[in-house]
């Protein structure tokens, strides 16, 4: 019997306590994102055997505001001060991001047998939610850059678990900078959290407005010295919001779609994070900071699951956020243009 044949409260029993228990079992072995990969490895199951639930919309935008909290909470003027002076390395190095991705997409739907417009939405950094929703509106096949986004942001995900075990080696998840968290704190989190949320339903012109407005607003005040500390059972919400949003959509259906490209796809992803790899170690060099902060400011994650691995790895959060935001709102302007121009040269030069 498969599991999407049970009543939708018993599938969500089945995810909520072996994600919830894997969780804290990774975490005990001190990985970095431990309760966010335990909800996706759960849901990843879940998936491939016939469920069909989904992480609700709502739940998924306010735990990307809890992210967007979690990262103001890190930010230090001081430390926003140094990325003022570095400011032309910083854009040198989102610019690489992009168009490295770019090129990969390209090259993966080429051996993929992909349409090449369409692999390079699908390798394109930044919110996967966002990127996935803008391919769907310039008429593109939403499912394959849907298959595609997750498959680089699970490659993404455990290279840099790996990474960071290695490079910080084990450490206990840091959940708040400075303050402790309060009831004043969990109630200017949840509002900021429910203001993004709105944000992004009604406002959708702004790009990823659920994590960015909260950053935003949150990062003003946390530089006011308002306490905006994120308390821990908060942060294992959001955790198991984006691991299961993650897992659940591994669906067969979108499994079978691209199951011929996946040793193809996956290659990409790969070429792709050893190319960021080596951008991250000469930004490691170039702007002074520890080569974890550098990888982690340069790998093509999704913002949010780039953030919770760098507050559990205790990276540079105002470096890394500022590279990851940068360039988030370079493919939400440029990214379609650059798609469709790139795919348009390349056939004029092949047809030549």
């Amino acid at each position: 019997m498969k599991i999407g044949t049970y009543a939708t409260p018993v599938q969500w029993l089945f995810l909520l306590v072996p994600g919830l228990v894997l969780g804290q079992l990774l975490q005990l072995l001190s990985l970095p994102a431990a309760l966010m990969l335990g909800p996706m490895v759960v849901g990843i199951v879940m998936a491939r055997a016939g469920s069909n639930i989904r992480v609700p919309g709502v739940l998924h935008r306010m735990a990307q505001g809890v992210a967007g909290c979690l990262i103001a909470a890190h930010l230090d003027a001081s430390l926003l001060v140094r990325m003022g002076e570095i400011w032309p390395i910083v854009i040198v190095f989102v610019a690489l991001t992009f168009v490295a991705s770019c090129i990969v997409g390209w090259v993966a739907g080429r051996y993929a047998g992909i349409d090449g417009e369409v692999a390079i939405w699908g390798f394109l950094p930044g919110m996967a939610g966002t990127v996935i929703a803008m391919a769907h509106d310039h008429g593109l096949d939403s499912r394959l850059v849907a298959l595609i986004q997750t498959v680089r942001l699970m490659v993404v995900i455990a290279t840099m678990v790996v990474a960071a075990l290695f490079l910080v080696g084990a450490s206990a998840p840091h959940f708040s900078a400075g303050q402790t968290p309060d009831l004043q704190s969990v109630a200017v989190v949840l509002g900021l959290a429910v203001l993004g949320t709105l944000t992004a339903k009604h406002l959708s012109f702004i790009p990823s407005a659920a994590s960015l407005v909260p950053l935003t607003i949150g990062g003003a005040l946390q530089l006011a010295h308002v306490n905006i500390a994120v308390p821990a059972w908060l942060v294992a919400v959001a955790y198991l919001a984006f691991g299961a949003h993650i897992g659940l959509r591994m669906t067969p259906g979108i499994l079978r779609v691209g199951a011929r490209a996946m040793p193809q796809l996956i290659g990409a992803a790969m070429l792709l994070m050893v190319l960021c790899a080596g951008s991250g170690a000469v930004l490691s060099v170039v702007a002074g900071v520890d080569l974890m902060s550098a990888l982690l400011a340069t790998v093509p994650g999704s913002v949010d699951s780039i953030a919770l691995i760098a507050v559990n790895a205790g990276a540079d959060m105002t470096f890394v956020m500022t590279l990851q935001t940068l360039r988030l709102f370079a493919v939400s302007i440029f990214g379609p243009l650059v798609a469709r121009s790139m795919v348009h040269m390349l056939h004029r030069r092949k047809a030549n």
